[in-house]
């Protein structure tokens, strides 16, 4: 794997929401968050991606497809392992996340820094 690039994800209102690692590499792409039972980082931001599955993934998860103005178009909350996700056409990036805590709602605009 090549080195991890992080980045910041806040709402557009300027409110931080949390850290990322950014799926930079095929192989970073392509395993995920899968064959993991600890995830050492709040969230992994997907770029090019509008299609998400949950097969060989241990944990549950939320994930948030973003235009390519980082845009909200679809949310997805508590996605369980083994599940296929309908492909969200006009998503560009896609971030998992595992805080219950934290809400998005279509529409709303993400700031992402060091993308």
């Amino acid at each position: 794997m090549t080195k991890d690039l992080k980045c910041k994800v806040f709402l557009s209102s300027g409110k931080f929401v949390f850290d990322a690692i950014v799926a930079n590499s095929f192989l970073t792409k392509l395993q995920g968050i899968m064959f993991k039972r600890q995830i050492p980082y709040p969230a992994l931001l997907f770029v090019d991606s509008f299609w998400m599955h949950s097969f060989f993934c241990f944990v549950i998860f939320h994930i948030v497809f973003l235009d390519e103005n980082f845009n909200v178009i679809k949310v997805f909350f508590n996605v369980k392992p083994n599940k296929i996700l309908p492909p969200v056409w006009g998503a560009k990036y896609a971030i998992e996340f595992f805080d219950d805590n934290v809400q998005f709602k279509v529409g709303e605009k993400l700031v992402i820094e060091n993308l």
